[in-house]
């Protein structure tokens, strides 16, 4: 029971901290300004939470956002198969250099992204020094708890002919169930518009953002 809840309370940093608030607001959408700190510490932890590297995490949520449901929608449920909705295992189309290019001027973005593998060998050099439970606790559930909260709320949340919000998706998301409050307002860094909408990644965004 203690390696789960820890689990739980590391996935619940990584996701309101780092995907929701970094990968998603501060990187794919530009939301809010940060200090130099916040992107060093989203670009090391990010790919522990299986987001991979944040080019391709920003190159397919802008192309979701740009062409929402329809073909050239990377997850569409509309055009896409459910199970690689959910699973998140979609094909993604070459993303070109037009929809990440302010991302690629960023010297933190690239140097992570260049050498990516020499990150992951740190990972893994790191975690051999840990218990093999602490190491599914801090590199395998939060893949999982991902692929399923992430996965669900794709499928879910453009199931309809409508987008639509899901507090279920919600708890395993760090505020992203809002989906339907996102996508009417992409640049807003508050996804949880009312105060009954759990929204824990716009209240770290208000202790950190400049």
């Amino acid at each position: 029971m203690t390696y789960f809840i820890v689990s739980l309370i590391w996935w619940f940093f990584l996701s309101s901290c780092i995907i929701s608030a970094g990968y998603h607001r501060y990187f794919a959408h530009n939301t809010f300004k940060a200090p130099v700190w916040y992107e060093y510490l989203v670009l090391i932890l990010g790919p522990l939470s299986g987001a991979g590297n944040i080019l391709g995490w920003a190159g397919v949520h802008r192309l979701h956002h740009n062409y929402s449901d329809t073909r050239h929608d990377p997850h569409s449920p509309h055009f896409t198969p459910v199970w690689q909705v959910i699973t998140s295992t979609f094909k993604v189309p070459p993303i070109k250099r037009m929809h990440l290019k302010d991302l690629m001027r960023n010297k933190r973005i690239m140097w992570f992204y260049k050498n990516h593998h020499y990150v992951w060998y740190t990972y893994f050099f790191m975690l051999a020094f840990i218990p093999f439970t602490w190491w599914v606790v801090f590199f395998i559930t939060p893949m999982i708890y991902g692929y399923i909260g992430y996965g669900f709320l794709n499928w879910w949340c453009h199931s309809g002919k409508e987008v639509k919000n899901s507090a279920l998706a919600n708890i395993l998301t760090g505020g992203e169930g809002w989906h339907m409050n996102h996508h009417k307002r992409p640049h807003s860094w508050r996804i949880g518009l009312e105060w009954w909408q759990w929204d824990p990644a716009a209240w770290f965004i208000v202790l950190i953002k400049k």
